[in-house]
């Protein structure tokens, strides 16, 4: 009997073992979430979780749907169902059954397939199949005697969505272009459309357009094309669509999208808009070709979140400019927030003022989370706040200071709107935290702010000039964990023992 293995590692990067049955089957549950699995199983299985990286050379049946995976060698696959990963390398020579759909694959290679799924792969350009029976809702791919392979349909939005400028999104209709190159001249008796909006993770999904519609859709657009048409040579039209929330009735797309539910307006930066075009023909199989679009979310970073609610969306005008002007005043209004906090809580503090010797502003817009903690000599762990007995003693969600409450939200709201006007916040959010953690750490080493905690009985707490006693230790970190984070205190105490702060950090210089 085959001795099976499973070896897995969790998010916290913890190896554990994992029961395979006696059959060489391994399934593993999407509540234990893992980021690596190497296993010798027949037949593996593990599906919407975190996984990374997967080695199961034995494997002749895989189900890794919903994972995070970007590429798989799978030598004796022959069952592959890999879908809804951010696959770019797909490698499976026995596969004869194999599900990549809404991947970000440009090339398909599979010697030994005989059905493949692989829609909402935007970039596929050429499939190498020789054995090829069926390519479900795919069939816009030509096979030619070298398996090269062209588009037979192809769509493109015309409509502009810009999450700056919603309006854009008022739009009842979406105006479509449709090419066809088809590979055999067929008559269209009829042109159909199935169009949804859902967010990447499809716990959001609308239809705005079903093959057989409701709400006379349909009749809109044969009005627009003349029918039957005969497609014998390249060719292209235009047709508006008439959209239709087919939950609410709703027609114009931005009032759609606000009818989602409030943490999908509040956390997704983006939705996606599936168009599955149909040619319908009497004597002859329909074909049909489904195009994936990405539209940027017009509400995000409009949630208000001292006052709970979304700002209707308009044209934001915030460009690079905006972040050091509106980062100006976090040091003034942070340093204005710790002296009320610490006046209100001052017995809180003077009960563990004798033992401190490090202080955490845990100020994390990213995690929209703003607190204070307190290490005392006690506490093994230096740079893990989230261990310190005293950890978020101060938190901005129950504290009296109502200064701080205010300045934690708007430092919230200043974020999302920060990342919702940069088309390439992701390029740029480590400069972004180095400008806004750096004027943070300003206002916690302001004198003021020393002073006060010197009241409140930290008597040792440092007051920053040419030199630093660092008897008590400050710190302002991007997180609550690790060994030894990088401390923007010690950047700017740093830069204050040998040349002016602003020589170096510049807010103006984005």
């Amino acid at each position: 009997m085959e001795n099976y293995y499973a070896k897995a590692v969790d998010l916290s990067g913890m190896q554990f073992d994992i029961p395979v049955t006696e059959d060489g089957t391994v399934q593993i549950s999407s509540v234990l979430k893992i980021k690596s699995l190497e296993t010798n199983a027949r037949k593996v299985f593990c599906r919407n979780n975190e996984l990374q990286t997967l080695i199961a050379p034995n494997a002749v049946s895989v189900g890794c749907n919903k994972n995070k995976l970007t590429s798989l060698h799978l030598e004796n696959a022959e069952n592959l169902h890999c879908g809804e990963n951010k696959i770019t390398e797909l490698y499976a020579p026995k596969a004869t059954v194999v599900k990549c759909y809404i991947n970000q694959l440009t090339e398909l290679r599979l010697d030994s397939a005989v059905e493949i799924e692989c829609y909402g792969n935007d970039d596929l350009k050429v499939i190498y199949a020789p054995n090829l029976r069926k390519i479900d809702r795919f069939e816009n791919l030509v096979q030619t005697e070298n398996f090269a392979s062209r588009k037979e349909i192809e769509i493109t939005i015309k409509n502009h969505f810009d999450r700056r400028n919603p309006e854009g999104y008022t739009t009842e209709t979406f105006d479509l272009e449709i090419v066809l190159d088809l590979d055999k001249p067929r008559t269209v008796d009829n042109v159909a459309f199935a169009i949804s909006v859902y967010d990447p993770a499809v716990m959001f999904e609308v239809c705005l357009m079903e093959r057989n519609d409701r709400f006379g859709q349909q009749a809109s657009i044969a009005a627009q094309i003349e029918l039957p048409f005969v497609a014998d040579k390249p060719m292209r039209f235009a047709v508006s669509v008439p959209i239709r929330s087919y939950v609410t009735a709703t027609k114009n797309l931005l009032d759609i999208i606000r009818e989602a539910p409030e943490s999908e307006r509040v956390y997704e930066r983006e939705f996606h808009i599936d168009v599955t075009c149909y040619l319908e023909s009497q004597n002859t199989q329909d074909k049909s070709f489904t195009k994936t679009f990405a539209i940027g979310n017009p509400f995000a970073g409009r949630y208000q979140w001292d006052m709970d609610t979304f700002t209707e969306p308009a044209k934001m005008e915030q460009d690079e400019k905006f972040l050091p002007e509106a980062l100006a005043k976090v040091s003034d209004d942070l340093e204005d927030a710790l002296l009320e906090l610490f006046e209100w809580h001052q017995d809180e503090i003077a009960e563990i003022a004798g033992s401190v010797d490090g202080i955490s502003y845990d100020i994390l817009p990213h995690e929209r989370y703003a607190a204070i903690s307190f290490r005392t000599t006690e506490d093994e762990e230096r740079y893990s706040p989230a261990d310190w007995e005293n950890y978020s003693l101060l938190e901005y969600s129950n504290c009296k200071s109502e200064k701080f409450k205010v300045f934690s939200k708007r430092l919230f709201q200043l974020f999302f709107e920060i990342q919702a006007s940069s088309d390439d916040f992701e390029d740029i959010e480590t400069r972004i935290n180095d400008l806004l953690f750096t004027a943070i750490a300003k206002a916690v080493l302001r004198s003021p702010v020393a002073e006060k905690l010197r009241v409140c009985g930290i008597s040792k707490a440092p007051i920053l000039t040419d030199t630093f006693d660092k008897t008590v230790e400050y710190i302002v970190s991007a997180s609550e964990y690790g060994e030894d984070p990088f401390n923007y205190c010690e950047s700017v105490i740093s830069d204050t023992e040998t040349k002016p702060t602003d020589g170096r950090i510049r807010l103006d210089k984005f």
